[in-house]
């Protein structure tokens, strides 16, 4: 059950970073191009979007399960834990108002912020290379 749940929390991590560095590849493609194609690129990257915010949610399913049955609760993590489980509290919050861009963008009709989902992206970025960071911190001490 533990090897499952570790599999599922490392694909999830995948799904979710890559993800990202497709969809910031995405928008720098969409600023660029011609305004037909635009829709398309806004379209591949909502469903890259979702999809990203669907392997968060696994990712705080399967990890909170491993911590109970790898630590038997929370006690015993070390302080590299605390500082990555920050971070992926921040990295939820950003995936959350990203999908919340996307689908006000589709209720409406409008493509979302551009500015601003660009500056969110990187935030999620750069957050999910501290969480891998702390993560290998926290357990291999």
């Amino acid at each position: 059950m533990i090897e499952i749940l570790k599999i599922v929390h490392y694909l999830s991590l995948a799904v979710g970073i890559g993800g990202g560095l497709a969809n910031a590849i995405i928008g720098a493609r969409a600023a660029i191009s011609d305004p037909p194609v635009k829709p398309v690129l806004g379209s591949i990257s909502g469903v890259i979007a979702k999809t990203a915010g669907v392997s968060i949610i696994l990712l705080w399913l399967t990890g909170i399960a491993l911590v109970y049955l790898i630590f038997d609760g929370w006690a015993i993590l070390p302080w590299a834990f605390w500082v990555k489980l920050a971070f992926v509290v921040v990295l939820s919050l950003l995936s959350l108002r990203m999908n919340l861009y996307i689908l006000q963008a589709a209720r409406t009709k409008s493509p979302p912020p551009a500015a601003t989902m660009k500056l969110l992206g990187r935030l999620a970025i750069l957050t999910s290379i501290l969480i891998v960071i702390f993560a290998v911190i926290a357990f291999t001490t």
